[in-house]
């Protein structure tokens, strides 16, 4: 994991879609490119424009609301919990380690400025025993804050994609578990939102399961109904220990290459390749066969094993995975299948062993997966850390929907929350 591996050493294991109508927040009128809206009681964050006018919006519409959000979960929760390290360490370590792309380190200071341009120092001070004593225990909220939040992604996770005859649509569904250390107050899942964005600089629409200051890609869906999910693998020895590409961004970067490609995998392998890691990720991208040449997904085992035959990425396509030889459905959780020798037993290989088996049973028994069945084969997959499913989502290209679950407590899994549901078109119709 990375802040394992940086830090040398930290334990991490880590309804309807109808508006209810926009909040009283609207900054478009003063030159910023955001709105919130409520859907399904649950915030919706879009953004328009360009990198940093999109990350001045969420830092001027979201600033009262990062503090809580880096106290509980960040500061209090992850680094002091979970880390031999004073956060002050942890985060030096972890920066001088990472390099963030001009464009999205310009989102994130853009998004700094829009915070202090917004919010008194009052509103961003934040007040933890944790923090450097020589602070006195309080200082404002800074900039290498919310880099090192975007930096340090280490998450469990399950997922499946079926199309085919797996799929009782015929096309591509879609699912995951997003499993992390959730902290005991609950403030990260009560900061759950859905962020959906119109890029002009990446030519592209998407919409992101997240919550505040957080802007890469944990759990998205395009408007072309290609989806992505992140999954923490224990990776290869990695080759690299500077200049590291933050996971995040570089799932966020290989998404927005699909937009209009004509071969989505090989869009977003040659985004990967180009972006170091330290750790290993899967990264699961699931499309509408009408994209996939026949496919509805396929699941990138990415690290920073450079010397590997591969390069970075081993593209594992349906058919290869030795326990589901089947070429209409694909898998993953927290280890590689092709990149190096699968497990054969464990946590991960369990809760893939659980998937693989709903999905040729519901083969058997109602002519594939349907969507509604998602919801019961995520329940049933257990969770991939020591915290809890923080959120799950479906979805269903063939009816362009998006299922959102999220945890309703900190000890209350996601799957057993009732899901909003998403019209893609109705969704990103909301954009300007």
């Amino acid at each position: 994991m990375r802040l394992l591996a940086l830090v040398s050493l930290v334990t991490l294991v880590g309804c309807d879609s109808e508006p209810d109508g926009p909040l009283p927040i609207d900054a478009q009128e003063d030159g910023v490119h955001g709105r919130i809206e409520t859907q399904g009681g649950r915030d919706v964050l879009y953004l328009w424009g360009t990198r940093e006018e999109m990350g001045y919006a969420e830092g001027a519409l979201y600033c009262d609301r990062v503090p809580g959000l880096f106290k509980d979960y960040l500061l209090e929760h992850l680094v002091a919990e979970h880390s031999d390290y004073p956060y002050e360490v942890a985060r030096a370590f972890v920066l001088a380690e990472t390099r963030y792309e001009d464009a999205d380190l310009a989102e994130l200071t853009a998004m700094y400025q829009g915070m202090i341009d917004t919010c008194t120092p009052e509103q961003l001070t934040v007040e933890s025993t944790f923090l450097d004593p020589r602070e006195g225990g309080s200082r404002v909220l800074e900039l290498e804050d919310l880099l090192f939040a975007n930096a340090v992604a280490d998450f469990g996770c399950s997922s499946f994609t079926v199309w085919g005859n797996a799929s009782a649509t015929g096309d591509t569904i879609h699912g995951r578990n997003f499993d992390w250390a959730i902290d005991p107050q609950g403030t990260f899942v009560q900061s759950h939102m859905l962020k959906v964005y119109d890029s002009t600089d990446e030519g592209a629409r998407w919409a992101s399961v997240s919550v505040p200051s957080l802007a890469g890609c944990l759990s998205c869906v395009t408007d072309e109904g290609v989806s992505l999910t992140m999954h923490n693998v224990s990776g290869l020895d990695p080759e690299y220990d500077v200049d590291i590409s933050p996971r995040m961004y570089a799932a966020r970067a290989a998404l927005a290459a699909t937009s209009g490609a004509n071969d989505v995998v090989a869009a977003a392998e040659e985004v990967l390749e180009a972006r170091r890691q330290y750790t290993g990720n899967n990264l699961h991208l699931a499309f509408p066969l009408a994209r996939g040449a026949g496919i509805g997904g396929v699941v990138f085992e990415y690290d920073g094993g450079a010397t590997h035959a591969d390069g970075q990425v081993t593209v594992r396509r349906p058919g290869q995975d030795p326990d589901m030889v089947r070429t209409d459905a694909i898998v993953a959780a927290n280890h590689y299948i092709v990149r190096e020798a699968p497990e054969t037993s464990g946590d991960s290989f369990d809760r893939l062993a659980s998937l693989r088996a709903d999905i040729d049973a519901f083969e058997a028994s109602n002519g594939g997966v349907e969507v509604a069945n998602g919801r019961g084969m995520l329940e049933a997959v257990e969770n991939g850390y020591s915290g809890i499913t923080a959120h799950s989502i479906v979805v269903d290209t063939a009816n362009r929907q998006l299922q959102l679950f999220v945890a309703a407590t900190s000890t209350s899994p996601a799957p057993e929350s009732e899901p909003i549901t998403y019209d893609l078109d109705v969704l990103f119709g909301g954009l300007p």
